[in-house]
């Protein structure tokens, strides 16, 4: 289990400048495995790619959110999450559904655990705790193979 290879990974790669902008936007630091990750693998697939929610439900990770592409990027994400119920909620990766996995800042600065945002419910934010840490998510990425 764990990630095996990156896919589709962006030619241009996020520096170190980038990422502090992006950072100092969203008013949080993100954790080191996660800089390092986006620096190798920005915008890129995981595979294998499937996650296990706390309450043991299955999620797809489909791709880190890039820092470079012109048409889409983390700092198009700022408005939506400036908004004060998602304080602290940062998105770092999609689902192929539209949903975010994301940092949640809002208990503990330092070390933010990984949570997914579902977008389809309705007028209220539906959050649901993935894991600990960035880390623990890509070591625990598995594929439906994985299981048989």
């Amino acid at each position: 289990m764990g990630v095996k290879k990156w896919l589709f990974v962006e030619d241009e790669k996020p520096v170190e400048s980038v990422i502090a902008s992006v950072e100092k936007a969203f008013g949080i630091e993100y954790p080191e495995d996660y800089k390092k990750c986006v620096m190798k693998y920005n915008g890129g697939f995981p595979h294998p790619n499937i996650f296990n929610f706390k309450d043991g439900r299955q999620g797809v990770f489909n791709d880190l959110i890039s820092f470079t592409d012109k048409d889409l990027k983390i700092e198009m994400f700022y408005e939506q999450f400036s908004n004060p119920v998602l304080k602290g909620i940062v998105p770092f990766a999609r689902d192929p559904f539209g949903n975010y996995l994301c940092f949640d800042f809002q208990e503990n600065y330092s070390s933010p655990k990984i949570v997914f945002l579902n977008h389809e419910e309705e007028g209220e934010v539906a959050l649901s705790i993935i894991c600990d840490t960035f880390s623990d998510l890509i070591k625990e990425l598995y594929s439906l193979e994985d299981i048989k």
